[in-house]
């Protein structure tokens, strides 16, 4: 293990292996302890694409917006129109919205709140925990927010990719309705992958109450820590305010006032929630 007094190549790799690890970890921890608070969310896996260009190499690219603009669902010419200002002002600009400039922020958070005018969607916090899912199944990254916290996917010097997935349902009444949906906010950092779970439930016509419940950490695809949060805990708890949603798009306002804007992308692992239940034949509600 030693050549003339020196460490080996090899011992020299582990041990920047070891350090490359003890550092991802130690950026995670940051990480978690800026995304579990209170209405907060987290950095993901993966982005839709940051300029319309692009709308060509979505469909094949994991990750990537799905259905284009959606504009014919969106609810009519003003919608469409409100709604194509909003996402080419965004995509304009930086990532996820970190370091825009006074101006660009301004130009388009006045274009968003335009578009939420126009939300088609009535009852939008019921309508996303109604079967079968149409507006919460599947993946939808982050295209814009307004927040400077680890929500935005900011970390150190670099700005993570911003996600949330669907994964499931609780609680099913008597009328066939979903009171909780499952979701998870995940992030990657090379070979680093963490995730945070969460739960809602319809608090008003377009509010939700939000709970994180556990945490989990894995380096090279093996689980490094995992933490499971108190219900009733500092931080634990947030709500979310619906002010536009479509099949394509959601715009979120936490309680803590930032806003969240998610795009429709490919779903993680290829298939989402409800079309895997479809595909191993199992009643998803």
């Amino acid at each position: 293990g030693r050549w003339g007094g020196l460490s080996s190549p090899a011992t020299c790799r582990r041990s920047q292996m070891v350090l490359q690890a003890k550092t991802t970890i130690l950026a995670a921890a940051l990480l978690a302890a800026a995304i579990g608070q209170a209405g907060a969310f987290c950095p993901a896996a993966t982005h839709p694409t940051r300029c319309m260009t692009r709308a060509g190499r979505a469909a094949s690219s994991p990750g990537r917006p799905v259905g284009g603009l959606c504009m014919e669902q969106a609810g009519g010419e003003g919608t469409a129109t409100a709604k194509k200002a909003f996402l080419d002002a965004a995509m304009a600009g930086p990532k996820n919205g970190v370091g825009c400039s006074a101006e660009q922020r301004a130009e388009i958070e006045g274009k968003l709140n335009a578009l939420c005018a126009f939300n088609p969607t009535k009852e939008p916090a019921y309508a996303l925990l109604r079967p079968p899912f149409t507006y919460f199944d599947g993946t939808y990254g982050l295209v814009y927010t307004n927040t400077t916290g680890g929500s935005s996917g900011k970390l150190g010097p670099f700005v993570l990719d911003v996600t949330q997935t669907f994964e499931g349902i609780r609680d099913i009444d008597q009328m066939g309705f979903s009171r909780r949906g499952i979701f998870s906010n995940g992030g990657s950092l090379g070979p680093l992958q963490t995730a945070l779970r969460a739960r809602c439930e319809a608090k008003t016509e377009s509010k939700l109450n939000i709970v994180f419940e556990d945490m989990s950490i894995s380096l090279f695809g093996i689980p490094v820590m995992s933490k499971k949060f108190d219900p009733n805990g500092k931080g634990t708890k947030g709500s979310w305010d619906l002010r536009y949603m479509d099949e394509d798009l959601k715009v979120i306002r936490t309680n803590a006032g930032n806003v969240l804007a998610l795009q429709k992308v490919s779903p993680l692992g290829g298939e989402s929630y409800m079309d895997k239940q479809k595909r191993i034949g199992s009643q998803p509600y």
